[in-house]
């Protein structure tokens, strides 16, 4: 069962995929080379779950490949985590 996943374009170079939970906004950063990848949670744009810098030259295909791993990845709390 594969998870259905919507890509958006926005302005510019930046991008947005989406799952039925959960969004990753694409957006190059702007004093240095690479991107920095933002997971949100869908219905919330306020509730951000991961930021991850990548300041790295680095392909389309790369870049939407690791923000796809960003889309599915399954998180745990450690014993020492609070919420």
């Amino acid at each position: 069962m594969s998870e259905h996943i919507e890509a958006l374009i926005k302005s510019g170079k930046s991008a947005t995929i989406s799952n039925q939970h959960f969004e990753v906004e694409i957006r190059p950063r702007v004093y240095d080379h690479g991107f920095t990848m933002t997971k949100r949670a869908l219905n919330n744009p306020l509730n951000i779950i991961e930021i991850r810098d990548i300041r790295l030259p680095l392909s389309i295909t790369q870049i939407l490949q690791a923000a796809k791993e960003m889309l599915n990845a399954q998180y745990k709390l450690s014993t020492h985590a609070t919420l």
